[in-house]
C-alpha cells in the first residue's frame, strides 16, 4: 500500500464558488485601493545606481498584476520545455520551483478575476506583452 503524500483538494461546485463572490461585495474595489508603483530599479546590488532596466512610477495595480501574470506564465512555459532536459535529480528541484511559478500565478489570477475588468487589462497587454 502506497501513502498519498498530497490531500485532495476541496471540492468545488458552482454554488460555493458563487457564494463566495456574493460574500465580498466589496471585491471588484479592492485592486482600486492598491496604490499606483514607484519607480524602482532593478539592480539589487546597488538600487541607488542607474539602470537600464527599472519598475515605471504610477502604474495601476491591475496593470501591474496583468504582466507579472504574463511574466509568470512565461516563466512556467520556459520551466516545462527546461525540464524535459535535465536528469531525475534536478527534474524533482526544478519541478518545486516552477511549482511555486505557477502557484505565484494562480494567486495573482485569482487578484485580477477579482478586479473591475481583467479582460480589458489583459487585452491591453497582450497588445503590447514586453513594452
Amino acid at each position: 500500500m502506497t501513502k498519498k503524500i498530497t490531500p485532495d483538494p476541496p471540492p468545488t461546485s458552482k454554488s460555493a464558488n458563487s457564494s463566495v463572490k456574493s460574500a465580498r461585495p466589496d471585491t471588484a474595489r479592492l485592486l482600486d485601493t492598491l496604490a499606483l508603483t514607484l519607480s524602482k530599479t532593478v539592480n539589487y546590488a546597488d538600487p541607488l545606481r542607474p539602470t537600464i532596466f527599472a519598475i515605471q512610477p504610477g502604474v495601476n495595480a491591475q496593470d501591474a498584476l496583468t504582466y507579472v501574470s504574463k511574466l509568470l506564465e512565461v516563466a512556467e512555459l520556459n520551466g516545462d520545455e527546461i525540464s524535459l532536459h535535465t536528469n531525475p535529480v534536478e527534474r524533482s528541484l526544478f519541478w518545486g520551483m516552477l511549482h511555486s511559478v505557477e502557484m505565484a500565478r494562480a494567486v495573482v489570477d485569482a487578484l485580477l478575476e477579482g478586479g473591475p475588468s481583467p479582460q480589458h487589462a489583459s487585452a491591453a497587454l497582450d497588445d503590447h506583452p514586453f513594452d
